[in-house]
């Protein structure tokens, strides 16, 4: 397919535009600005001033209104999408360059916008060339310079709100029960009628040692409504006993100046009152079978428990009527027994180190494809969100949209970077690695034997995803819901040994008149024809090392 080059569209030169129309732009920031000699009438004055002396028509005004520079906000992002709409606008008229943006680098992106639409951005009182290349990079650096400017603000306000705090005086708005005023520079709180009320909260908490919910009740009939959330946040705040913490003193605790609420004494008491009380011990160290053995007959999970008077522990089935009674010590005896039917007889373990090397080689190839397909994904995630930004700057959309879009490509990337986290981890020593995986194989039982309890869940949920069943009748557990791949396991370990006796059977067996010409065993089946069944034990492998030795 041939494409036609388009030409680009010629932008005439400021000095060669025969009419000058323009939209004018004022804002300020705040009332204080509007006070010192910049307020919106002094911008609208000088801006028609320089444009009747300039031969410029006025045709719009926008803003008159108070709206940060440092971003740029709806009112200013529609300004830049209908002038640059408007075929007769060729001319956005300043006060300043700072009134225009002091965003920096997008105010720069923004103004080129415009002057590939053929809008110039002209200040009434920093007269630049905009023809010049000079020109155009005096007015760029006027943009970088006022977001410095910004940030050197906002440097010092960092500053002074720091010392302010380091000298024990709360500068914003004080927590609940104090009213706030300034003393010259210096910022003075008191305990107001709200904060004597919730005095009492503090004192019924550590006198009385009341819940919260009391306290909340009792709170509501002296007038002051609050809820728990509210109330806990207040009783483990330290400024009510004097203290002050905040992100710019990181950990630092400063003993502040505000009136004291309640002493220190009683906010440590009340920490430890919320700190002390029944503890729920979610691991049961004696029952790791506990909730994940069901009873073969009713279906419900067995539960422990433990007999003082003989010093044993059972455990026993849950459900009403069911008698399903059994002694810990059997079972796990029975469950040791069970896991070791699952090991890989010896004589198979070098197919099954091949095995594992193979897959290692292919799941490495197979990340190193992964990890590819992910930085692409990164960098294209990336330029995408540069573009967000250029056609936000540019004020080609609006804010909700940009904020919406920002949002899900930076939840992307975390994704994407996540995932690239992930497969960078490697396995340093490969060999010992398929060492110990290998070991594992040949001694599960053993292995959960000796665990603790959180590894024996572990183990004994990756074997029994969906638990397994006990026969209270044949006192054994049945073994329907097991790991497919372990499955797998426990086969090849029972055909070995059966076609292992076999052979040495028939070996036995064998005519005496037979001479002693070799013969191979018919009955005798190679290792290698394990190699087929071997190949999906790998997973089970990984999943071993991830979730017992995690």
């Amino acid at each position: 397919m041939i494409r036609k080059k388009v030409k680009a569209q010629k932008v005439a030169k400021f000095s060669e535009l025969e009419n000058k129309v323009a939209a004018l732009w004022t804002r300020v920031s705040t009332e204080r600005q509007e006070e010192n000699n910049c307020s919106l009438e002094t911008q609208e004055r000088i801006c028609r001033e320089y444009a009747a002396n300039h031969g410029i028509t006025i045709k719009k005004h926008y803003g008159g209104t108070h709206e940060s520079a440092k971003t740029e906000g709806q009112l200013y992002r529609k300004m830049i999408a209908e002038v640059a709409a408007d075929r007769d606008i060729n001319i956005i008229l300043v006060y300043s360059f700072d009134r225009f943006s002091r965003a920096g680098y997008e105010a720069i992106m923004t103004k080129a916008y415009l002057k590939s639409k053929g809008v110039y951005v002209i200040s009434a009182t920093q007269p630049t060339d905009p023809d010049s290349c000079a020109g155009e990079f005096m007015e760029n650096i006027l943009f970088l310079f006022n977001q410095f400017e910004n940030s050197l603000r906002r440097d010092k306000a960092v500053t002074g709100m720091t010392e302010c705090l380091l000298r024990g005086e709360w500068y914003g708005k004080p927590p609940l029960g104090y009213d706030h005023k300034k003393v010259g520079k210096s910022h003075v709180l008191t305990v107001n009628d709200t904060g004597r009320i919730l005095k009492k909260a503090f004192l019924w908490k550590a006198n009385e040692g009341m819940r919260n919910i009391e306290i909340v009740e009792r709170l509501a009939l002296e007038g002051l409504k609050i809820n728990r959330k509210h109330l806990n946040s207040i009783l483990h705040n330290p400024f009510y006993c004097g203290k002050i913490i905040h992100s710019l003193l990181g950990d630092e605790i400063i003993e502040g100046k505000q009136e004291k609420l309640i002493d220190e004494a009683t906010f440590n008491k009340i920490q430890d009152i919320t700190h002390t009380g029944y503890e729920h011990k979610e691991e049961t160290e004696p029952f790791p079978l506990k909730r994940h053995v069901r009873c073969s007959d009713c279906g419900g999970y067995l539960t422990g428990y433990t007999v003082k008077s003989k010093g044993k522990d059972y455990y026993k089935c849950n459900k009403t009527g069911c008698k399903s009674n059994h002694s810990t010590e059997k079972m796990h005896q029975q469950y040791t027994a069970l896991l070791n039917t699952y090991s890989i007889p010896k004589p198979l373990i070098p197919i099954l180190t091949k095995v594992l090397h193979k897959v290692f080689r292919e799941y490495n190839q197979e990340r190193s494809a992964t990890r590819t397909l992910l930085l692409k994904n990164k960098s294209e995630t990336e330029k995408k969100l540069t573009a967000l930004k250029v056609r936000f700057g540019m004020g080609e959309i609006d804010r909700d949209i940009y904020n919406t879009t920002s949002v899900h490509l930076n939840d992307l990337l975390t994704q994407i970077d996540k995932a690239l986290k992930e497969s960078d981890k490697d396995l340093s020593n490969e060999k010992k690695y398929i060492g110990d995986v290998i070991a594992m194989s040949c001694k599960l039982g053993t292995l959960w034997q000796d665990a603790n309890f959180r590894t024996r869940q572990k183990l004994q949920n990756l074997v029994y995803p969906n638990g397994i069943l006990y026969d209270k009748h044949l006192g054994s557990y049945r073994t329907e819901n097991e790991n497919e791949v372990f499955h797998i396991f426990r086969s090849i370990s029972a055909s070995y040994i059966v076609e292992k006796e076999k052979a040495a059977s028939e070996k036995t067996h064998l005519s005496p008149c037979v001479g002693m010409i070799r013969l191979e065993l018919t009955t005798t089946r190679p290792p290698d024809v394990y190699a087929n069944q071997l190949r999906y034990i790998p997973n089970v492998y990984f999943a071993l090392s991830r979730h017992v030795y995690r």
